[in-house]
């Protein structure tokens, strides 16, 4: 236990994590590693004298085993003499009005209640538990999606909040050191089933790509991608301070625009103008600049250098090329698509390029490689019923369906008013149909007459991901 203890302390000392007399928010799920983190912070807070406060969010994903994970943490805080608050989000509900993948929508979830109770009780501290195993998985994770070195240099120890700061001391710990600091206390932690769910990318880097790399390439293969990490978040601060230099010469902002002088921003460095076009995005979005993919970016120094006139991205910035500027304005709202559809490959994957993503089918029994991409939402279906020609398409005006868990037909508007479902957004809401019926509407209800049920013998699973171009961004933190 000592040694654990030593480690953590490392970490906080070499990147100054904590102030003496930091009030911090502990964010503790109940699995070995947030629980872990939570002994290490009570055994060193008389050292820095911490003024510590556990926090827990229920995700309302798994019904009783939530809330029993939830009354668990909240035990373990009262042993610790430790203030608890918990709350409860909806997550569900969260991705079915905006459409972020379960990873996202968890995330964004998590980040708003720590701020919450960090403002509520005056921290300016955030502790989240991912360990030398998350930072090993997340380099392996971007690089696979295509990130660039902001990407690849994975999870910081510390990193700038509304609040403070949020901080990882455990970074230098590995997720069996947790489980024996765990076990040397007497506890039996909470397991989250989602962590086996071979279906998400970081899982099956967890439990298939990196025990291979151990065993065939090298056994410190954890350790070397942390390593690595070190070395590429120097280096990604240095190109990061140059990026912002640069743009400060060639930018010139106004409320609702930005403009990049074309012939400053082409002598740059290509690995500057890539930083610097991102940074204008970032000025108009409301998303961080990480979310516009290497397709975009691309496409942006392209119209800086003459090749087109005009390009929409993400999250409502337009860009256009005005004289020898580049500008990037904020499109009034977001339009929806035009009429689109799709016939789904069965089995097999559909992209749908108007909203990023890409539809995989897949009939039980018969194989079929896992789905790449962040999950958006998947749904069982009686394939007797719903047949093998199926199509993807958005909202068209009379639409109908028979929702499951109501009785008879209903309007798919009326539908959409009762989930209270934006109308910008309805023209983007994605349908899938067997013939002329719709048996899902995608993320929010599938229809009564064609989702799988105790007499199914034969099931069809669909599932709507993010496609490499929409997704890389995404980052997913557990804790």
């Amino acid at each position: 236990m000592t040694a654990f203890l030593d480690k953590v302390r490392q970490t906080v000392e070499e990147h100054g994590l904590f102030d003496r007399g930091d009030r911090v928010i502990v964010a503790v799920s109940g699995g070995p590693d947030s629980t872990a983190l939570l002994l290490a912070l009570a055994a060193l807070s008389p050292e820095y004298n911490l003024h510590l406060t556990v926090a827990h969010l229920n995700h309302m994903f798994r019904g009783a085993e939530a809330e029993t994970d939830a009354r668990w943490v909240e035990e373990l805080a009262s042993r610790l003499d430790l203030p608890f608050v918990r709350e409860d989000a909806d997550v569900p509900a969260l991705i079915r009005s905006t459409g972020l993948t379960v990873e996202q929508a968890g995330r964004v979830a998590r980040y708003e209640f720590y701020e919450r109770v960090a403002r509520a009780v005056g921290a300016t501290r955030v502790a989240v538990g991912q360990t030398l195993d998350d930072q090993a998985e997340t380099v392996l994770l971007h690089l696979l999606r295509g990130a660039g070195l902001t990407g690849i240099a994975g999870i910081r120890p510390k990193r700038p909040a509304p609040y403070g700061y949020v901080v990882r001391p455990l970074l230098n710990v590995t997720r069996a050191e947790t489980e024996a600091y765990c076990a040397a206390a007497g506890l039996t932690p909470r397991h989250d089933p989602y962590n086996d769910d071979l279906h998400y990318l970081r899982n099956r880097i967890r439990h298939r790509l990196l025990p291979w790399l151990a065993a065939n390439i090298n056994p410190r293969i954890k350790e070397l991608l942390a390593q690595a990490a070190a070395i590429w978040q120097a280096e990604d601060d240095y190109l990061a301070d140059c990026a912002r230099t640069a743009y400060r010469e060639v930018v010139r902002q106004e409320k609702e625009a930005v403009a990049l002088a074309g012939e400053r921003l082409a002598a740059l460095p290509l690995a500057l103008r890539r930083r610097v076009v991102r940074l204008a995005f970032a000025a108009l979005s409301d998303e961080e600049a990480r979310d516009l993919a290497f397709e975009h970016t691309q496409a942006l120094l392209e119209l800086a250098a003459g090749s087109g006139r005009a390009l929409d991205l993400p999250h409502g910035v337009h860009a256009e090329r005005v004289g020898a500027e580049l500008v990037l304005t904020r499109r009034k709202e977001r339009e929806a698509p035009h009429p689109f559809g799709y016939p789904l490959a069965v089995p097999g994957t559909t992209l749908i390029p108007e909203l990023g993503w890409a539809v995989h089918v897949i009939i039980e029994g018969k194989p079929a490689p896992y789905p790449s991409g962040s999950l958006v939402a998947s749904a069982d279906f009686d394939y007797n019923e719903a047949g093998h020609q199926l199509f993807a398409r958005n909202w068209r005006a009379g639409d109908w369906f028979c929702p499951r868990g109501l009785k008879g037909r209903k309007k798919l508007s009326d539908f959409f008013i009762d989930a209270k479902v934006p109308r910008p957004k309805r023209g983007r809401t994605l349908i899938i149909t067997a013939g002329d019926d719709i048996i899902w509407v995608v993320g929010m209800r599938e229809d009564g007459r064609y989702v799988a049920g105790p007499g199914t013998t034969s099931k069809v699973r669909i599932e709507v991901r993010q496609t490499s171009l929409a997704q890389e961004g995404d980052a997913y933190e557990q804790h």
